[in-house]
This record gives structure tokens, C-alpha cells and sequence, in this order.
């Protein structure tokens, strides 16, 4: 039998503080998370305010038309990693502890969307002038419920009756009253009957065309006309002038009423060259000034409030310091990661896109001595806007292609630039193999490529195969 014993053992983990993983989080958010974080900061800790900008007035306003450099405020120091220095830094400000950010507030980003009318929307509206009944209109809506963004129906006649308890026949007819709805080809089960939905609005219904959609899509997409016209009893050229009026359809009828909820991209970075050099700045409009609210402070040091109340807002106050310092870590952090791509991806910013070079987050990481996390929670959902356009910062995060001769290897990037190229100056009647565009790059660019790699490229650019690319005149 074993005796109870105590043993000591010296032990080192990293804990993950809740400040640590405020910092870890905000360091990772984009522009727009990071505004509805703040907002939400402000709403529920009572010792964190806004600051506002004062009004300028008459005179005040001349001056600083005069003088535009004075209205703008000192830059703040940027302060060292080590917390005792944080604290000076944050307690220097006395009476404002604040964020750098500008005092205007930006527009919200909803007010740059488009607002578009949706599909289920334009729908419906038809639905409610086609039914008689309000066991049609229930149909009809469950119906539209499950109609995809393409315009596809995704569920079948027996579920939609089985959750309204009624016959498949009822669903039927109204799904064939659906069909007939703006846009062509709404409410289809497949392509082929979407392709068909449209023909029969064309008047084309029972025509070569339609057999051939509903009978021979495989054989069409691969050109197999030949195939066709044997199984159909008909002539080549019948084929090729059916799959010509196949080709005016629209496979995804529901894609003209697709909205983009994507906020407009606002940078983060900017990136100017400034003579020889380039410049790299936050962009902080939009972004609030951040200050504890002097009320509290001020109650805080009066050495009049109860224990309780003593403790609750020192933990808000204490909230709110470390917010503030995560923000600027998370600026300065971005700073310096631009920074450092700018140093590696001078080539591209001189002169574009075939000049990107091969980097990976490593040689950032070790260039400016953070850990590799660090950099990709960085160079996530924050956008650059540089002489060439307006980039993510993963934008410039690429594996290289090995080129012959001794010459620097090319981004992944850069080449697939170039496959985009090849394709687009291609003959549409003939257009280029795999194979064939490997030899145009090894031959005219000196890449050595294989061909699945090519395939992979041109997956990522949703280029289909040569087959699928050809034309018919």
C-alpha cells in the first residue's frame, strides 16, 4: 500500500489573462468589428466617454484655416511594451486619456450600402396578383421560403406538402404557377428544367433546343454535337444553331437580384511614396477617441465612496485603461507590420503586380521580431491602400514559382496573373490546354510549372477548362 505524500514541482504555462485576450481579440478584428466593439464598450461601461471635437469659432476657425498644421493635435508617443511604462504613458494625459483617433465621427457603414430589391421580395409581389386563394398564397410562400439566391427551388413537392398537410397535386400546381414568375427559369429544380422554363417563355417549348437541355446536357457542355445529332436524328449544324439560343439563357436566374451585404472597404493603412520613400500612416477616421470620464475619476480620488461602490468603478476604470492600451498596441502593431511588408514588396509597389515577390509571414514575423500568430492575426481583414489599389494585407503573403536562368522566383500571385492573361488573349474557337499554357509560361517567362498546378490556378480564378471555354460562331 502507497503512503500519501506531497512533492513540489516547478512548472511554466502560459495563462491567458482576460486583458491578454482582449488585446489577441481586438488585434484580429477588422476596421468595422472594431468600431462596434468600441460602441458597445461605450454603451456598458459608465467610466469610458467619447471624446468630441469643441466647435470652432469664428475667430478660432480663421486661424486654423490659416494655419492648418496648429488645429491639428500633437502626436501622441508611442509607448514601450513594458506595463509600468503603459501606465505612465496612459496616466500622463491626466484629465483625457484617449485613444488617437479623430473627434468626427464617419459615416456608419450601412449608409454606404445599396439597397437592393430582393428576389423572395419581387416574388411575392407576383404572388400576390397570380392566387385566388389563401391556401394557394400559403403555398406559394413556403415555396418562395425555399427558393435559393440562384433561384433554385431546395426542397422537393412531397416536403413542402408534408409541412403544410396537403396534397403534392395542390403544391404542383402552384410550383408550375411559380415557374411562370419574372425572372425566366425561377423556381426550377435543376438546370435543365431552368433551361427549359426558359425556352417555353420564349415560345421554343418542345423545340430541338429543349431536348437537347433536358436530354443531353453533359454531351453539350462537352461539345459532343455529333453525339447529339445522332440521338436526335438530326443535322450538325441543327445542333450548333440550338446550342447557340441555349447560350442566351440564363443559368442563374436569380443572380440579377443578388446583393452584395458587404460594407464599402475602408483601408486601414495608407502606403504613399514621398520622393525616394514610402510613407506608411493609420488611417483613423471613424475611429473613436477614447477618455475616462473625468466625473468618475474625480469621485474615484475624493475618498468619499462606500467599499462597494469604490470597487465597481475602479474595475471599469481599470476596463477602460486596458481597452485604450489594446487599441494602440493593435495601431502600432499594424504599423509595424506594413512597415515591414513595404520593405519586402518595394518591387510591386514601384511597379505593380507582376513585381510581387514570393513572402511568407516568417520573414515578417522574424523581421520585425514577433511571433508568426502575431503577424497573421495582423495581415487578417486589414486592407492597404497603396499606389497600385486597394489590398488586403494577405494580399502580399505568397508562395513562389521557380524560374530558370537564375532568376528570382515569381509570386503564385504573379503567375496567376499571367494565366488570366494567356486565357483572355486566347482564341475562343481554340482555346489553350493546360499543357499548352504550361509551355507558353515556361517558354515565354521561364517558370517551371507543372501542369496540375496550372489546373489548381485556374480552379482559384474559376476558369473552366478548355472545353468549357470554347465559342461557337
Amino acid at each position: 500500500m502507497q503512503q500519501p505524500r506531497l512533492d513540489l514541482r516547478l512548472t511554466q504555462r502560459l495563462v491567458l489573462t482576460p486583458t491578454l485576450q482582449q488585446a489577441i481579440k481586438l488585434l484580429q478584428y477588422s476596421r468595422q468589428e472594431l468600431v462596434q466593439y468600441i460602441r458597445q464598450e461605450l454603451l456598458e461601461n459608465p467610466t469610458l466617454e467619447e471624446e468630441r471635437a469643441e466647435p470652432l469659432g469664428p475667430v478660432a476657425a480663421g486661424a486654423a484655416a490659416a494655419t492648418p498644421a496648429a488645429a491639428e493635435p500633437a502626436p501622441a508617443p508611442a509607448p514601450d511594451g513594458d506595463d509600468e511604462s503603459w501606465t505612465r504613458y496612459l496616466e500622463s494625459y491626466d484629465e483625457s486619456w484617449e485613444a488617437r483617433g479623430p473627434a468626427e465621427e464617419a459615416p456608419e457603414f450601412e449608409s454606404a450600402l445599396s439597397i437592393a430589391e430582393r428576389l423572395a421580395d419581387h416574388l411575392e409581389q407576383q404572388l400576390n396578383v397570380a392566387v385566388e386563394t389563401e391556401e394557394e398564397r400559403a403555398i406559394g410562400l413556403e415555396i418562395i421560403g425555399n427558393v435559393d439566391d440562384d433561384g433554385y427551388l431546395q426542397a422537393s413537392v412531397e416536403e413542402i406538402a408534408a409541412r403544410l398537410a396537403l396534397a403534392p397535386e395542390a403544391v404542383e400546381a402552384v410550383l408550375r404557377l411559380v415557374q411562370a414568375f419574372d425572372p425566366a427559369g425561377v423556381g426550377a429544380r435543376d438546370v435543365a428544367e431552368c433551361l427549359a422554363l426558359q425556352l417555353a417563355q420564349r415560345g421554343q417549348g418542345g423545340t430541338l433546343a429543349e431536348r437537347i437541355v433536358r436530354q443531353h446536357l453533359p454531351d453539350l457542355e462537352a461539345r459532343r454535337y455529333k453525339r447529339i445529332a445522332a440521338a436526335q436524328r438530326v443535322s450538325v449544324d441543327a445542333v450548333a444553331a440550338a446550342a447557340r439560343a441555349i447560350a442566351e439563357l440564363e443559368p442563374h436566374p436569380g443572380r440579377v437580384f443578388a446583393r452584395d451585404d458587404s460594407p464599402v472597404v475602408v483601408p486601414d493603412i495608407t502606403i504613399v511614396k514621398e520622393g525616394d520613400d514610402y510613407q506608411v500612416r493609420l488611417v483613423e477616421e471613424g475611429l473613436p477617441q477614447l477618455r475616462i470620464n473625468g466625473f468618475y475619476r474625480r469621485m474615484f480620488r475624493s475618498g468619499t465612496l462606500e467599499r462597494g461602490d469604490r470597487e465597481f468603478i475602479e474595475k471599469k476604470v481599470n476596463s477602460a485603461r486596458w481597452l485604450i492600451k489594446s487599441i494602440l498596441q493593435r495601431q502600432e502593431t499594424i504599423l509595424k507590420v506594413t512597415r515591414s511588408i513595404v520593405k519586402f514588396q518595394r518591387d510591386f509597389l514601384d511597379r505593380g503586380i507582376d513585381h510581387l515577390r514570393p513572402l511568407v509571414l516568417r520573414t515578417v514575423a522574424e523581421d520585425i521580431q514577433m511571433h508568426e500568430s502575431t503577424v497573421s492575426r495582423v495581415t487578417s481583414n486589414k486592407y492597404a491602400q497603396t499606389p497600385q489599389g486597394l489590398f488586403e494585407l494577405k494580399f502580399f503573403f505568397s508562395s513562389g514559382i521557380e524560374r530558370s536562368g537564375g532568376a528570382a522566383s515569381m509570386s503564385s500571385v504573379s503567375v496567376q496573373e499571367l494565366l488570366q492573361r494567356i486565357v483572355a488573349a486566347e482564341d475562343p474557337r481554340r482555346p489553350l490546354s493546360d499543357l499548352e499554357i504550361v509551355r507558353r509560361l515556361t517558354s515565354e517567362h521561364g517558370l517551371d510549372i507543372a501542369r496540375r498546378t496550372v489546373a489548381k490556378y485556374r480552379g482559384i480564378l474559376r476558369i473552366p477548362p478548355a472545353s468549357r471555354r470554347r465559342r461557337i460562331f
